[in-house]
């Protein structure tokens, strides 16, 4: 304990607010573990009341860590988003979004109950369906930095530097409070049995188990990855909440499409939603893609002189994404499949009614 006390008065004296932060917190853990749960708290309340943040972040991106290979950083430090201040989710997964945001806005108030709860979440589902904006959308809520660590490209460079790097960004993260997000984290949480991955990468798994278990409290840590199954079963406990992100139905359809389409864009919102079967066209789309198509769809529409995104355009790529190029009688024959008429049809695309009649008359 004398250890951290001088360290924070070293600190102090040399006006390195990161030191002051981490070795505070290094201190609240050790005053935990010893019982003097109550102390522990009003440190870490301390610290979160006070207005360091930005300075702190601006210190951690000049002391990123290096991968000792390649010489490049192996974290991005993301300050918090104030653009990332909403997400569209269904009501089971956004509860548990913002219980998860609670039990981080009030760890101190939980540790003076005596209650030491992991502050970890892993995040699993499609690809596209809103992981990393989830985890945007946490920094937002808690005013925490995001530490972003894509693994995949951790697992490229040579295997025996991967523990090593694994380590690194732990002990970066505990040095001053952030959320510390591990991307793709399949790529370093494979099942142990899996017979294709090497010895190397097995010792990987259980260096990342250990350092999850000598996380510091105050740290968080969420967790994403679109291979659930592969994860290893020891790492999968090690997390308090598992959330799992699903393609988007129903109420959150008709919120992402008004959220693309723009708040300027109410007419044609409405008309994409009240058009018969068009909504039908974004079922099994992720939120990622839609947005993309949206904004392709805009582009097209300011480059032919029109102020709105162009719903022919819109419409084809969303048959293009699903289907790859074809004709454009598949293109009628796809559109009339899920539910358009052959009025909307012609009029939402500008093909001729006499073709679009004469392709779905029996259809």
């Amino acid at each position: 304990m004398n250890t951290e006390i001088l360290r924070i008065i070293e600190g102090g004296l040399t006006n390195d607010k990161r030191k002051v932060i981490s070795y505070s917190n290094r201190l609240a853990d050790r005053l935990s573990q010893e019982g003097d749960t109550v102390f522990a708290a009003c440190i870490r309340k301390k610290i979160e009341d006070t207005n360091v943040r930005p300075s702190v972040v601006a210190d951690a991106l000049r002391n990123a860590p290096l991968d000792l290979d390649s010489r490049l950083q192996i974290v991005e430090v993301i300050p918090p988003a104030e653009s990332v201040n909403k997400i569209i989710l269904n009501s089971l997964t956004q509860s548990q979004i913002e219980e998860f945001v609670n039990i981080v806005r009030n760890s101190s108030k939980l540790e003076v109950q005596g209650l030491d709860i992991p502050k970890t979440l892993i995040l699993y589902g499609q690809p596209g369906c809103g992981k990393t904006s989830i985890a945007h959308y946490i920094s937002n809520q808690t005013g925490l930095p995001l530490i972003l660590a894509r693994l995949d490209s951790l697992v490229s460079s040579l295997l025996g530097s991967t523990a090593k790097n694994i380590r690194k960004i732990f002990d970066y993260a505990g040095e001053f409070p952030s959320i510390l997000f591990l991307d793709e984290f399949d790529a370093i949480a494979k099942a142990r049995d899996d017979q294709k991955e090497i010895g190397e990468l097995k010792r990987v798994i259980n260096s990342l188990l250990q350092n999850m278990d000598a996380m510091p409290k105050h740290c968080v840590l969420i967790a994403a990855t679109n291979h659930p199954e592969l994860l290893d079963r020891a790492v999968w406990r090690r997390f308090l909440q598992k959330v799992e992100v699903k393609m988007p139905k129903d109420k959150e359809l008709v919120d992402l499409i008004r959220l693309f389409c723009g708040e300027d864009q109410d007419k044609i919102a409405d008309l994409i939603l009240n058009t018969k079967g068009m909504i039908n066209l974004f079922e099994e789309i992720s939120p990622s893609d839609m947005k993309n198509l949206f904004d392709r769809a805009k582009v097209k529409g300011i480059l032919e002189g029109q102020n709105d995104l162009s719903i022919s355009h819109l419409l084809f790529s969303i048959y293009e994404l699903q289907n790859g190029e074809k004709s454009e009688d598949e293109f009628i024959l796809y559109l009339k499949s899920k539910g358009l008429t052959q009025r909307a049809i012609n009029e939402l695309t500008g093909i001729s009614l006499r073709k679009i009649k004469s392709l779905t008359a029996n259809k």
